[in-house]
């Protein structure tokens, strides 16, 4: 980066977002250092872009441009490379207009009315073309990873939430004894990555990993990523990752909630994770840490590195496993081997004896309530079902 600008306005300037001397500043600098870029931290209209543009002879990327370049540059999946396609033409398509000085490839003749077809209108029609092709494959792996969502549903959900580059990947890796992709960049995780995680005592759980949120988050962003943000929006525990080397903690808990406010996620059982402890030393850490402490008490203080905090977060993960399970009775008919065997295989039986008169199983169970939920579906389909055939 070879200059900073900053300018603070009651509101941006319609033509050219910031004031004409501060834009004529930028351009004297530009020129100066032979800059060939600008990178506005905030989202432009297609108007402003080019104002700018044109004043100052530079490359113009707004907020949003420069996300979606790094979010294709780390694209590595199907489904990540279709997102960041879709969601880098839905923005396109929003800001054709005026773009082309060109208005025709056909300048009309026999059969033809007026200058013939804008070429605005060709590339308009060519990418909607091109977004409901890939909004239908979407929708394809978003069947095939709603079904494994689904058959997920009936253990308990944990999903890792955070601002891009907090370490949501290292802690994934360290709770699933896995080895995905981690790096010191924003957006290195594009894509939702999920495992199955057995603890001693048996007590299990499916932990994910998302993709890392930021301030303003674009709302074609979102839109375009919804299938991988659908595990945190039916997570049962979030677990918010947040940098602790970051000078800007309050600012970046708070971006995080607003996404998850979006998300409509905001009333979900969250747990802040201060990570990246080892880089924080001596006093200034002892510091931080009661500061932290006494504003967010139930709090856990982590390194992924040292692994210094990991049996304490693993602690916290089994109280709110217990907490969610409770003691019920089971009435389930003896025609139901695969629900007797499915609940046997998912919680902890407490008492079974078997009713020879109305041969059913009856038992004591310590069971989650999602899986008790969906027990007593089942059972209630099975009544239905005799009541349709008698």
């Amino acid at each position: 980066m070879k200059g900073k600008f900053i300018q603070h306005l009651s509101k941006p300037v319609t033509t050219t977002y910031v004031g004409s001397g501060k834009l004529e500043e930028i351009a004297k600098s530009a020129r100066e250092k032979q800059v060939q870029t600008l990178i506005f931290n905030e989202e432009l209209t297609p108007s402003q872009a080019r104002n700018i543009a044109n004043r100052t002879r530079c490359n113009v990327v707004d907020r949003t441009e420069l996300i979606l370049d790094i979010f294709a540059s780390h694209a590595r999946t199907k489904q990540a490379k279709l997102q960041v396609e879709l969601a880098q033409l839905e923005y396109s398509f929003s800001r054709l207009k005026n773009r082309w000085k060109h208005l025709s490839r056909i300048q009309g003749g026999i059969g033809f009315r007026g200058p013939g077809e804008k070429q605005i209108e060709i590339d308009r029609r060519e990418i909607k073309t091109r977004i409901n092709t890939l909004q239908k494959r979407l929708q394809e792996i978003r069947i095939t990873a709603e079904t494994k969502r689904r058959n997920r549903e009936k253990a308990l959900n944990i999903s890792l939430v955070g601002y891009t580059n907090a370490g949501k990947s290292s802690i994934f890796n360290l709770i699933a004894k896995a080895n995905i992709y981690t790096a010191d960049k924003l957006f290195a995780t594009l894509d939702a990555k999920s495992s199955r995680v057995v603890l001693p005592d048996n007590q299990e759980f499916v932990i994910s990993d998302t993709i890392g949120f930021i301030s303003n988050l674009p709302h074609h962003l979102i839109e375009s990523f919804n299938s991988t943000l659908l595990d945190v929006q039916k997570a049962d525990l979030l677990l918010h990752v947040v940098d602790v080397t970051i000078g800007r903690i309050g600012e970046m808990i708070n971006s995080v909630e607003e996404v998850l406010l979006e998300l409509g996620a905001d009333k979900k059982n969250i747990l802040i994770i201060f990570n990246k402890t080892d880089l924080v030393q001596g006093s200034s850490y002892a510091f931080l840490k009661k500061r932290l402490k006494a504003e967010y008490p139930d709090s856990i203080f982590l390194s992924t590195y040292t692994r210094s905090g990991f049996d304490n977060l693993l602690e916290q993960i089994k109280y709110f496993i217990s907490r969610q399970s409770n003691t019920r009775q089971l009435l389930i008919p003896e025609k139901l081997a695969s629900l007797l065997n499915y609940v046997r295989d998912n919680s902890t039986i407490h008492q079974e004896c078997y009713d020879e008169k109305n041969k059913q199983h009856k038992l004591d169970v310590k069971i989650s309530d999602t899986l008790y939920k969906d027990v007593v579906l089942q059972l209630e389909r099975h009544k239905m079902l005799e009541y349709i055939n008698s």
